[in-house]
């Protein structure tokens, strides 16, 4: 049996041209080491350089409005 790939995000590329904030990618770190982007957008129409890069976090919050 094959060892199943999974993956973790670990930050988040947001662009906010002044009007509104824009979820550019995630990127996504996996147990085998290797990195990928998932784009929520047209790569081809931004310019990655600008984007605001922001850490993911994977814990939950304290909030007890459930």
């Amino acid at each position: 049996m094959a060892k199943r790939k999974t993956g973790w995000p670990f930050q988040d590329g947001f662009l906010n041209d002044g009007t509104q904030e824009i979820h550019l990618f995630t990127d996504y770190r996996w147990n085998d080491g290797s990195v990928s982007r998932r784009w929520h957008v047209d790569p081809e129409r931004f310019d990655v350089s600008f984007a605001e890069l922001r850490p993911v976090s994977l814990n939950t919050s304290d909030r007890s409005d459930q």
